[in-house]
């Protein structure tokens, strides 16, 4: 995969790079909570003393931050996908063995323990087998037969 998204996110693009999976660290997103409980407390403050300019910014503020982040990481999302010309063209077949899967790519291929991945992550669509922090590979699930998502699901456990 390309390089990571600077902190907060860590985002995986699928094949298309059209949906993808963010992952935002814990820190950010208790940040995140802890500025909307501030914005609606805000709000709710400033309707109690009566002053609608104040509850508006407030508004604005509780609204508007969550969607500015939304856009930013978005657009970021999509730059880095479409800058990374390697990411978007290569397919990737993976083998999945008791004790390890292989990937292989018209890039080359490689070969990876099971206790050797940092973490398995499922999604509705795919899950992503994390080779570090900030590293994983993609694996469709509409691609997969119900017995590899059941042994992928017992991998993760």
């Amino acid at each position: 995969m390309g390089d990571p998204l600077p902190v907060p996110y860590r985002c995986i693009p699928d094949i298309t790079g059209n949906n993808n999976t963010c992952i935002v660290h814990k820190a950010y997103l208790a940040l995140i909570i802890v500025l909307e409980v501030v914005f609606v407390g805000g709000l709710i403050v400033s309707l109690v003393i009566g002053s609608i300019k104040l509850a508006f910014e407030f508004a604005i503020m509780l609204i508007g931050f969550p969607l500015a982040l939304y856009l930013i990481t978005n657009f970021r999302i999509r730059k880095e996908y479409n800058t990374n010309k390697i990411l978007q063209n290569t397919v990737t077949t993976f083998r999945f063995a008791e004790d390890r899967f292989e990937s292989v790519s018209d890039r080359g291929s490689a070969f990876v323990k099971y206790d050797e991945i940092y973490k398995i992550l499922e999604t509705d669509t795919n899950f992503y087998l994390f080779l570090s922090k900030n590293q994983a590979l993609n694996i469709i699930k509409a691609n997969c037969s119900d017995e590899l998502i059941s042994f992928l699901r017992e991998k993760k456990r």
